[in-house]
């Protein structure tokens, strides 16, 4: 949920605060000089949602709070930082299924759109008559760059622009 839902996001933290988590699920990963425990807490749906629009389709309320340690380079200490969140859900999900799924989001989010965001430069996009023509080209050469396993998108699409003969060298292109 983003926080332009201003209502619901207080409509939420407001179950957070008054109400007891039906259950929690605890998970720490190591690596890259940080350490995250993400805590997963599931809510049952109360009155607190107010909000006609949402209150016959939330089933589970889920709060995801972050706590990372970075390592600093420069004073060779962790740094620590916090960070909740709230997740919503139509259907009932325990904690430790809610925190796949919301990794598994994560995962499509950071694999692709960020790479078509960055790599690509979509959100700079003027093109403005059928866009969704321009962006199956974009996934179709995405695809095509991870089905030969290219790590670094940007760097392969830069290599291509300067040699066209190189696309032919792809698996699975033809």
């Amino acid at each position: 949920m983003k926080d332009n839902q201003k209502e619901l996001v207080s409509n939420c933290s407001d179950i957070v605060q008054f109400s007891k988590p039906l259950e929690e699920y605890i998970e720490e990963t190591y690596g890259r000089n940080r350490i995250e425990k993400r805590i997963v807490k599931a809510y049952k749906k109360d009155e607190y949602i107010v909000d006609e629009q949402w209150q016959n389709n939330i089933k589970r309320v889920y709060q995801v709070e972050r706590i990372i340690q970075k390592m600093n380079t420069k004073t060779k200490e962790y740094e620590t930082s916090n960070e909740y969140s709230f997740y919503l859900s139509n259907k009932e999900f325990s904690a430790k299924q809610a925190h796949g799924l919301i990794r598994s989001h994560w995962l499509i989010e950071n694999s692709n759109h960020y790479v078509r965001d960055v790599s690509m430069l979509e959100d700079f996009s003027r093109i403005r008559i059928k866009p969704d023509n321009m962006a199956r080209i974009r996934s179709f050469a995405l695809n095509i760059m991870r089905k030969n396993n290219v790590e670094n998108i940007k760097g392969e699409m830069y290599e291509n622009s300067l040699c066209f003969n190189r696309l032919y060298s792809y698996k699975h292109f033809i």
